[in-house]
């Protein structure tokens, strides 16, 4: 029997960002990126809809920011875990996504497998 795999979906408004995380979820064994946006307003149409285990929300995003996006979200998706993934590297920014009720970030510098390791931390009850 197939090992259940980690859902993830990805709001980020930058195509390189956002396509190489793609590839690296979809390429890493027990990981699936199930959907990918490009900005708040097109995951709002659709994301509550998806069986979602971790999102990986984009704080900058035009229109929008993540965190306005996250709230609007979470109550839609009790059992979703959000991660901000932002180039932000100061407490404000942070201290506001975690208060809004992301459950952790990385920093979009982190390394591919830090990446992969903050997503699996997420899922198992961890607060990367």
């Amino acid at each position: 029997m197939e090992e259940a795999k980690i859902k993830v979906s990805i709001v980020e408004d930058t195509d390189d960002i956002r396509k190489a995380l793609r590839v690296l979820i979809d390429g890493s064994p027990g990981f699936e990126c199930v959907h990918v946006y490009a900005d708040a307003e097109e995951a709002l149409q659709d994301m509550s809809s998806q069986d979602i285990d971790i999102v990986l929300m984009d704080i900058g995003l035009p229109g929008m920011d993540g965190i306005e996006c996250m709230k609007i979200l979470k109550p839609d998706m009790p059992e979703a875990q959000f991660m901000m993934c932002t180039v932000y590297d100061d407490d404000d920014h942070i201290f506001n996504a975690l208060k809004a009720g992301a459950s952790g970030y990385i920093l979009k510098r982190t390394s591919p497998a830090q990446i992969l390791e903050a997503i699996h931390d997420l899922y198992e009850g961890g607060s990367p």
